[in-house]
């Protein structure tokens, strides 16, 4: 895969932070898709980066080798301004540990981390409406960025992860080249977490597994950089893919090279989905189903995969309707049916099949930030619920069988059902609380689902990821002006 088939923004980076393995890493991620690394002297006349690259690592709980330096405000704030004024750019912060509190961390680092991220994050959301998107990468125990915790305490830190090994230098590389790509253009101030699910605070099975438990390599360490996003030889499920998000998902998956079987109940327009997919060269299978004939879904489940193994199912279809007494039990049961019970008998019937096999598989559902807080969508809301905590549930017992299970949290797209279902005021109350100031589109969320569908993610675990613009920060409409940047 080449930077062609995964489009870079730019041509130019830069990464302000010390010397060493991970900035090593980086570099070589950027040369791998013709993107040339550049010194940030910090002068005015110097040429604005494409993308920057912050790195915020060494914690004392890893037993990093070297310490953590304070992130350089300075040079970010004026690196910033200068995309900003240009109407462009990419901005990474690199961290890591596993989120949450660690006691091993000192009080100062701890709160200077806080403040640090804070910063960021206050920064990201001013940068959203001016074309520059600021994100996260947290890495967890990795001897790439200079852990050195010792073989006992490895184990240990292993034995409470999904993933039973330690992030190496590819899985860093891949996640930012992923959000330094063009189709990550509406995530703003979201982390990746490439920790192997450090941050889902498992806690070891209650009876010993009969699953794999040692160390395992998910993937060939050969491969690296774009060649890590392509799908030739997959085979992916997408539920459905008639329309909207899962019709945007089944097509990037094409284009990276899957074959995709779509799952929907209207036969007309998964037949034309079908025939898209087919003109880009890969293997297309239509198949009408409603979803919330529960006994349906394992036979076919069967039936598809004694035809082709399904490496990946992509869970896009849903169910959103405002509720009314006279109708609310109903709608509730059939909420159910479609956004989770339909989803998890398919995912129960590929896990199955995906550890008795031994190699694994991975699973993207779609959410919803309507899931939150809408008066009238109660059952919509729980249903959703349901289908985010199966899913991070199913990463943990999964992770031994190599299967991985993450999120994909839409917010404000503009897609057939939420244009119906959303009145004019709604959406403008809505945009109101997008600081990138603009509702998505399918194809915003598409290339999200095929990085956590490939090996790109493949130390990417129980994650919810928001593509949202935004909106996840959780702050008020503007009351006053945006202020500066700094």
């Amino acid at each position: 895969m080449t930077k062609d088939a995964l489009p870079i923004h730019g041509s130019t980076a830069v990464v302000l932070g010390p010397r060493g393995t991970a900035y090593d890493v980086l570099r070589e991620a950027f040369e791998s898709v013709g993107v040339k690394l550049v010194d940030d002297t910090g002068g005015q006349d110097v040429a604005v980066p494409d993308i920057c690259c912050a790195l915020l690592t060494g914690t004392a709980v890893l037993d990093s080798a070297t310490p953590s330096a304070p992130l350089p405000r300075g040079n970010l704030a004026r690196i910033a301004a200068a995309m900003a004024g240009r109407g462009s750019g990419r901005m990474i912060l690199v961290l890591d540990g596993g989120g949450g509190l660690h006691t091993g961390v000192p009080a100062e680092e701890a709160a200077a981390r806080a403040a640090d991220l804070a910063w960021w994050r206050q920064l990201a959301a001013r940068l959203s409406c001016h074309g520059v998107l600021a994100n996260q990468i947290r890495v967890g125990i990795a001897p790439c960025l200079s852990h050195r915790p010792g073989p006992q305490r490895t184990a240990a830190v292993l034995r409470h992860l999904p993933l039973r090994r330690v992030a190496q230098p590819a899985d860093l590389a891949a996640a930012v080249l992923h959000l330094a790509s063009e189709g990550c253009g509406y995530t703003v101030a979201e982390t990746i977490p490439v920790d192997g699910g450090m941050g889902l605070t498992m806690v070891p099975p209650l009876r010993p597994s009969r699953a794999r438990t040692e160390s395992t390599e998910p993937f060939d360490q050969s491969r690296g950089g774009a060649d890590l996003f392509d799908l030739s030889g997959r085979h992916c499920l997408v539920v459905g893919g008639s329309s909207g998000i899962g019709r945007e998902a089944a097509l990037e998956l094409a284009r990276r090279g899957a074959d995709v079987t779509v799952v929907a109940r209207r036969e007309r327009e998964i037949l034309a989905v079908a025939h898209e997919i087919a003109t880009l060269g890969r293997r297309a299978e239509a198949v009408r189903q409603d979803v919330s004939h529960l006994d349906a879904l394992e036979p076919l489940v069967e039936r598809l995969w004694s035809a082709a193994r399904i490496d990946a199912l992509v869970y896009a279809t849903g169910l959103c309707e405002p509720e009314a007494p006279d109708h609310q039990p109903a709608l509730r049961e059939r909420a159910l049916d479609v956004n989770y019970r339909g989803y998890v008998t398919l995912a129960d019937a590929l896990v199955r099949r995906w550890a008795s096999d031994r190699r694994g598989g991975a699973v993207v559902a779609i959410g919803s930030a309507g899931a939150g807080f809408v008066p009238g969508l109660e059952s919509y809301a729980a249903s959703k619920a349901a289908l985010i905590q199966h899913t991070r549930s199913l990463a943990v017992s999964g992770g031994r069988h190599r299967i991985r299970a993450n999120c994909v949290q839409p917010g404000l797209i503009s897609t057939p059902m939420a244009d119906a279902s959303a009145h004019e005021g709604f959406q403008d109350a809505w945009l109101a609380r997008i600081p990138q100031g603009r509702a998505g589109l399918p194809g915003d969320v598409a290339p999200l689902v095929a990085y956590l569908v490939s090996d790109a993610s493949a130390y990417v675990t129980g994650a919810v990821l928001h593509v949202d613009g935004g909106l996840a920060l959780g702050g008020l409409p503007p009351l006053a002006g945006n202020g500066g940047l700094a």
